[in-house]
């Protein structure tokens, strides 16, 4: 499972859009964040919060499994 795939899930609900290749067109991972335009302070805390606790969850999880 991916950090897209954990994101979805309860209790995160979040869609991060995933990427690869980002330093030299193969290595490099990142994702996408894209919130509306009219985007508020309150929600910006929140998907970073959000997003932050779904990547510490899926590299704690990695670990576990490694």
């Amino acid at each position: 499972m991916g950090v897209h795939e954990l994101g979805m899930l309860e209790p995160y609900n979040i869609s991060l859009y995933p990427g690869t290749g980002t330093v030299d067109g193969k290595r490099g991972d990142h994702i996408l964040i894209a919130p509306a335009y009219n985007v508020q302070r309150e929600d910006i805390d929140l998907i970073v919060t959000t997003t932050a606790r779904v990547i510490a969850t899926y590299f704690a999880q990695s670990i576990c499994n490694a």
